[in-house]
């Protein structure tokens, strides 16, 4: 069997190490122990061949695992991209890898196609990965390309954030170059200072990230023109939201659609709240949406990788790339895409890799099942909260009344109880308290079952007095 180096980190969906035991000897280098809960690590202990923790992450109590992490848990880096990037070769070397594999996380997108072109092994490319994890100049790229995309301007400092709001006028949205989640990504409408929120949206991720995410990069910022959606000229329905995200595969630079996931309307900062598989969007909507990722994806020149895009739709079914990224898309989108449509994108990706192809792989866009998924959270802000306070959480009211007819929750996961939490406007993505996998046999259903869940949940928190904070919304 051929060999794979896994690099295990926060962020997207973890690959299956069950799937890729199946097709190769699969080693773990794992840059951060902190970032890897239990779970996960007991997946790489029953399949992996091999494992290495890195020895600077060691501390006092040992490596330490948690039961769960967002990006505002994690421990910082103890190394350098380029430190990373090292170690990735040298246990490449070690384990005589034949393809080396990241998941999703964002953070290793660049590291992990350095360290795969050094050895001659199939990646995304360096430059290609370099442009799919710099939201800055992807959009400098698309530009360039002609895809559909809005108009943006560099934020190196508060000069060039009055510049851009004089020269590109409101709405305007303020986004990391680096960073996934809808961190730090903020709506300016012209109602605040936009100096000040910036200052703001700095502070919160230095805060809370702790570190640049092996970043390093000079332009930490962008803003770029709001597009405005059009749910009404693509849906029957407002139960959707005005955006999609689509999963690929970029094989030796030709881009493969595999699905497209519908989305229910975010909450405010841009935060997500639920992703469903498969989409009831029509066929010719679907076509104008895969071929503006197909030349998104294309015009990055990726090689060998994932692609998870997403996608405004706008009025008139025009639509605009918000982003793609070199990676699989977070949540639980993989698994449920491969519970669908029978798909494994683990197995698929990894094939890529060690062959240059994979028979896996759809020939075309898959659209129809008789089997739907949904992935969503429940947030403070779903039962909102005083966003300058902060609260012991005790659970919320069973749900089985908000579930629409043929639906059902196949799995709960929640916060534990008695958890301190809050909500900051800027990081709202990480205020969730439960995730929830829903099952049923026709998407709508599950995009109400999702209203009802938003519209109807009953949080039971307690204020804890003396805790007010300023918080500016």
């Amino acid at each position: 069997m051929k060999n794979i180096l896994l690099v295990s980190d926060l962020g997207g969906f973890p690959p299956s190490l069950e799937s890729l035991a199946k097709i190769a000897n699969v080693y773990v280098y794992i840059p951060r122990p902190s970032a890897v809960t239990r779970r996960y690590m007991a997946s790489i202990h029953r399949y992996a061949a091999g494992v290495v923790k890195e020895s600077t992450a060691y501390t006092a109590g040992g490596y330490e695992h948690p039961e769960w992490v967002t990006f505002t848990g994690a421990e910082a880096y103890t190394l350098s991209e380029d430190e990373v990037v090292d170690q990735i070769i040298r246990y490449a070397r070690m384990f005589k890898a034949d393809a080396i594999m990241f998941g999703g996380a964002e953070n290793m997108v660049l590291s992990v196609a350095k360290a795969a072109e050094a050895l001659g092994l199939r990646s995304a490319g360096v430059e290609a990965a370099r442009l799919a994890r710099n939201k800055y100049i992807m959009r400098d790229k698309f530009r360039s390309a002609g895809v559909p995309s809005p108009d943006f301007r560099a934020i190196h400092s508060e000069g060039d954030m009055l510049t851009a709001v004089r020269e590109l006028g409101y709405p305007l949205v303020l986004k990391p170059t680096y960073l996934a989640c809808s961190i730090g990504v903020t709506l300016l409408d012209g109602s605040r200072s936009p100096v000040e929120v910036f200052r703001e949206v700095q502070r919160d991720i230095q805060e809370n990230t702790g570190d640049s995410l092996l970043f390093s990069e000079e332009c930490l910022f962008l803003v770029e023109q709001y597009m405005e959606g059009c749910n009404a000229d693509w849906y029957a329905d407002e139960l959707y939201a005005d955006y999609v995200s689509v999963e690929g595969m970029m094989v030796n630079g030709v881009y493969h659609p595999v699905a497209i996931t519908d989305k229910t309307p975010m909450l405010s900062s841009f935060t997500e709240t639920s992703h469903i598989v498969p989409s009831v969007l029509d066929h010719d909507a679907q076509n104008i949406i895969v071929e503006a990722c197909r030349k998104a994806n294309e015009s990055l020149g990726l090689q060998n990788c994932p692609t998870h895009t997403e996608v405004k739709l706008m009025k008139n079914r025009q639509v605009g790339i918000i982003e793609t990224a070199a990676r699989f898309g977070g949540w639980n989108i993989i698994p449920q895409i491969n519970d669908v449509f029978g798909i494994d994108m683990t197995q698929a990706w990894a094939e890529v890799l060690l062959h240059g192809s994979s028979q896996s792989l759809p020939n075309q866009l898959l659209q129809a099942s008789n089997k739907a998924r949904c992935n969503m959270r429940i947030y403070l802000e779903d039962n909102p909260l005083d966003s300058s306070l902060q609260y012991l959480y005790s659970g919320y009211d069973k749900l089985d009344h908000l579930l629409s007819e043929g639906t059902r929750i196949h799995t709960e996961t929640e916060i534990p109880k008695g958890t301190l939490v809050s909500s900051n406007p800027h990081l709202n993505a990480m205020s969730f308290v439960s995730t929830l996998d829903l099952e049923g046999t026709h998407p709508r259903a599950l995009a109400q079952t999702v209203s009802n869940i938003r519209n109807g949940v009953r949080l039971q928190v307690t204020e804890l007095e003396g805790q007010k904070t300023e918080v500016s919304v």
